[in-house]
C-alpha cells in the first residue's frame, strides 16, 4: 500500500505526515510506504527546521534529509491513496487530474471526520507540535482503517503437492465455511508431483501481493518451507502446533504458513490456520528482528 500526502510547499504538513506514517506502519508490521509532494512546492527545499525539531525531539523522527518536490501525474499514479491537507489541496489535485478522483481524500474525511489540519507554517515551534499530535492521531486511524480494509480483502494462496493434497482440501473446507475467499493454485489429486512447482506459485502470489497471504501443505511441510523462501519478500514458517503457527505470525510476521499432510491431522491444522490468521503481528522488538532477516535476503539477492 502506498500512500501520497499531499500539501502546498510539502516542507511542513505533508512530510511531517511522511515522516510519522512510515515509522508507525513499521512499528506495526506493516508493508505500508508513505510519500510526499506539495500541489504548488518548489523543488529541493529542506522540511522547515520547527517540522524537523519536532520529529526529532518528540518523536525521533529524523526528516532532515527530506526535500520538497512538487506534485506531478507519477505520484498520484503510483500511488494506492492521496491524501491532501485541506479541501483546496484535493480540489486543486481533481481539477487537474480527475481521472484520479476514486483515490484522493481529504486526510480527515478518509477517516470520517470534518475539517483540515491547518498550515504552521511561520508560527511557533509549538504550533507545529500541536500540528504534529494531530497528524499523529489521524495516522494511526488511516492504518486502522487500511489494515481492516485489506482483512476484508483476504484472499489466501494455497498450494499442495500429493502429499498435502488432502490436507490441502480440508483446509479449503474451512475458508469456505469462514467465507474466507482463496485462490487454489494446485495440485488438484494425489497423483505425484513436484512441491516445488507448487511452492514458488504460492509464494510469487504473495509476494507480489496478488494474494495476501498463503497456506502450503506438503508431506512433511518442511520442503514447501524451504522451496517458499527462496522468493524475495517470503518469510514461510513450517508449524506443527497451534502454538508455533501463532508465534509464527505475531513474532516472525510468517506470510506463509506450512504445514504436513502426513503428520498434522485436519482438526489441529484447521486450529492452527484459524489461529495464524486471526494473529497479528506484534512489531517492536520482533520488527528490528525481521529488519535483519531482510537484511539477509538483500545481501544474497545481488
Amino acid at each position: 500500500m502506498k500512500v501520497l500526502f499531499v500539501c502546498t510547499g510539502n516542507t511542513c504538513r505533508s512530510p511531517m505526515a511522511e515522516g510519522l506514517f512510515n515509522d508507525k506502519a513499521k512499528a506495526f508490521g506493516k508493508d505500508f510506504e508513505a510519500k510526499s509532494a506539495g500541489v504548488f512546492a518548489p523543488e529541493g527545499f529542506p522540511a522547515s527546521q520547527e517540522a524537523i525539531e519536532v520529529l526529532k525531539q518528540d518523536y525521533n523522527i529524523d526528516i532532515s534529509n527530506h526535500r520538497s518536490k512538487s506534485l506531478r501525474r507519477q505520484d498520484l499514479e503510483e500511488a494506492d491513496l492521496i491524501l491532501a491537507m485541506s479541501n483546496s489541496h484535493k480540489q486543486s489535485i481533481l481539477s487537474k487530474y480527475p481521472e484520479y478522483s476514486n483515490k484522493v481524500f481529504t486526510i480527515k474525511e478518509f477517516v470520517g471526520l470534518e475539517g483540515e489540519v491547518e498550515d504552521p507554517y511561520g508560527m511557533p515551534i509549538e504550533v507545529y507540535r500541536e500540528t504534529a499530535r494531530e497528524l499523529e492521531d489521524l495516522i494511526s486511524k488511516i492504518i486502522t482503517k487500511i489494515s481492516q480494509e485489506r482483512k476484508g480483502k483476504m484472499v489466501i494462496a494455497l498450494g499442495a503437492d500429493h502429499g498435502g493434497y488432502e490436507l490441502k482440501e480440508a483446509i479449503k473446507k474451512y475458508l469456505n465455511e469462514k467465507g474466507i475467499a482463496y485462490k487454489d493454485f494446485g495440485t488438484f489429486s494425489t497423483e505425484s508431483v513436484d512441491y516445488p512447482d507448487y511452492a514458488l506459485k504460492v509464494a510469487e502470489a504473495v509476494a507480489s501481493h496478488e494474494c495476501s497471504e498463503g497456506i502450503l501443505v506438503c508431506g512433511t511441510g518442511i520442503g514447501m518451507s524451504i522451496a517458499a523462501n527462496k522468493v524475495p519478500g517470503i518469510r514461510a514458517a513450517h508449524a506443527e502446533d497451534v502454538f508455533s503457527a501463532k508465534a509464527a505470525k505475531e513474532h516472525n510476521n510468517a506470510n506463509i504458513l506450512c504445514l504436513g499432510g502426513r503428520i498434522t491431522g485436519p482438526g489441529l491444522a484447521v486450529m492452527m490456520v484459524e489461529e495464524w490468521l486471526n494473529a497479528t503481528f506484534q512489531g517492536g522488538r520482533h520488527q528490528r528482528r525481521i529488519d535483519k532477516i531482510a537484511e539477509i535476503e538483500k545481501k544474497y539477492s545481488k
